[in-house]
């Protein structure tokens, strides 16, 4: 019975795993190249700062809607393969225009469909790993290798101006994300009554929520410039689109030590020190990439990577492990994208975008202020934290 148990939890690993390995293949393409691809069809740094931010606001509509529907009926396979399905259609289209206005409105039909699918399947994954007992941080660690593959990969393959295969390599890895979907199973549904539901409502209202997501979502938006233009500045500095995808390919390597590290004892370190090494790499990070422009300097800065965003993640996913209900873990992911990967972010590119456009690389300077703000709303999210102990580890 026990080898039974064993084998049925090691096929749901992999199948959460190839979640994981198909979603951040299409992250992988995406962030670094899809700036390049907007450049590359002539748009100007501000509109490609518009055309990015307009993928993250869409979030503040389409995820709560979508993760309500998903807590309320339970069928988070069949939902998501159809989002991911429809979204692998909307950058077909895609392919064909080259207005600003046009590309801006069709990525926000086409972000839409994707935007809700990983705070669902996230939510799905966390409470399969609680069930189940299975390490978050090494399923997670499988979409880092494929991203790490996918960076490397589209430096070679959009070498020499070669960007017009980024859309149909971003359509072919959507129609396979849609694959992996159907293979994870629904989770069980849990009742909701009234009176659950306006306990959960003070959740999300409570100062330690609302400082956790300020402290997160500074964090994140520190970011901004990094994801935006990091490319584009890279090039301009002379380096390749090959070395390029090395640099981005570093940072993600350094997540996967600290998923498979960190991430085995993240239960004891707790989502604080998690959110405080996160704050102080990204304070640090960023000056120093305005000031150094060698490869050598980039890849070591590049490492940093493992702590800006792979702690920020780790503690992240361990708050809301902890504070946020099984029965509406779905609402509670896509409140945390919203807002941290919505308005936060869909506010910050744009003005990346002003900010790249007349500052260059000194841009990374005022990033490097923003990680400092974390820093402040953290001291009061700890402060908060001790007055709910219960709150402190995860």
């Amino acid at each position: 019975m026990k080898s039974l148990l064993h084998s049925h939890s090691r096929n749901l690993f992999w199948k959460l795993a190839a979640f994981y390995a198909t979603y951040f293949f299409v992250f992988g393409i995406y962030m670094p190249y899809w700036p390049l691809w907007l450049n590359d069809i002539g748009l100007t740094p501000v509109e490609i700062g518009w055309v990015l931010a307009g993928a993250f606001w869409i979030k503040v509509i389409v995820q709560p809607a979508v993760a309500h529907f998903s807590d309320a009926t339970g069928r988070t396979r069949i939902l998501t393969a159809v989002l991911m399905g429809m979204s692998a259609i909307g950058f077909i289209i895609l392919s064909d225009l080259r207005s600003f206005w046009l590309v801006f409105l069709l990525t926000l039909i086409t972000a839409a469909c994707y935007q809700p699918v990983l705070p669902i399947m996230e939510s799905v994954i966390l409470h399969f790993t609680k069930i189940r007992k299975l390490r978050y941080g090494d399923i997670r660690l499988w979409g880092s290798v494929t991203f790490i593959i996918a960076t490397l990969g589209g430096g070679w393959l959009f070498d020499e101006g070669r960007s017009d295969r980024i859309i149909w390599l971003l359509v072919g890895g959507m129609t396979l994300v849609s694959l992996s979907c159907l293979l994870v199973p629904n989770p069980a549904r849990l009742e909701r009554t009234g009176s659950k539901i306006k306990t959960h409502m003070q959740i999300f209202l409570s100062p330690l929520f609302i400082f956790f997501l300020i402290t997160t979502g500074l964090t994140h938006v520190s970011h901004s410039v990094l994801y935006g233009f990091g490319t584009l500045y890279w090039l301009s500095q002379g380096h390749s689109e090959v070395i390029i995808g090395f640099f981005w390919s570093v940072g993600v390597l350094a997540e996967i030590v600290l998923f498979t590290t960190i991430g085995r004892i993240e239960k004891q370190i707790g989502y604080l020190l998690l959110l405080s090494l996160a704050s102080v790499a990204a304070v640090i990070r960023w000056p120093l990439l305005a000031i150094f422009d060698s490869q050598f300097a980039i890849i070591l800065l590049q490492i940093l990577h493992g702590f800006t965003f792979g702690a920020a993640h780790l503690g992240a996913m361990a708050f809301l492990t902890q504070n946020v209900p099984q029965e509406i873990s779905a609402t509670g992911q896509s409140w945390y994208y919203t807002l941290v990967g919505g308005i936060f972010s869909g506010c910050m590119l744009p003005f990346a975008g002003m900010l790249y456009s007349d500052l260059a690389g000194d841009a990374f300077f005022v990033m490097s202020c923003v990680a400092g703000c974390s820093l402040i709303s953290l001291f009061i999210l700890n402060q908060i934290a001790k007055q709910n102990p219960e709150a402190i580890s995860n």
